[in-house]
């Protein structure tokens, strides 16, 4: 009984071998219509910059400031140094070491009351704009 069962098994083996064998390939068939789009990828990386672009046009110019400097001797007098009501004080120093001087308004400074030789000459930079006067 083993004998024809093995027979059998090798009479299916055989057809199912047999099925797979194709014969040589017909022509190549036209194209079909284009399927649907597929759905959106990821966003790829950023690519380098573009060139730079013209140059644009001058701005309109701003408005022009006056300085003035005074310089006060601080050997015989009081050493203050004062801008113009139209004015405010941008800086000052004190002698050739440029010691601080003391602020004492927004258009005033000084060296000191005790007049010092060292701390001569005050200098004092006021600036005024030309919108103000």
């Amino acid at each position: 009984m083993t004998m024809p069962r093995v027979l059998a098994a090798a009479a299916v083996c055989l057809l199912i071998a047999s099925c797979g064998q194709q014969g040589p390939p017909g022509p190549k068939g036209d194209a079909g219509p284009a399927g649907p789009p597929g759905p959106v990828g990821e966003r790829g990386p950023a690519g380098p910059p573009g060139p730079p672009g013209p140059q644009g046009q001058p701005g309109a110019p701003g408005p022009a400031a006056n300085l003035r400097i005074v310089r006060a001797n601080c050997v015989a007098s009081t050493c203050l140094a004062e801008c113009n009501s139209n004015e405010v004080l941008v800086t000052a120093y004190c002698g050739a070491n440029r010691k601080a001087a003391n602020f004492l308004t927004e258009r005033s400074a000084s060296c000191g009351v005790v007049p010092d030789p060292a701390n001569s000459p005050l200098v004092a930079v006021c600036a005024s704009s030309s919108a103000s006067q």
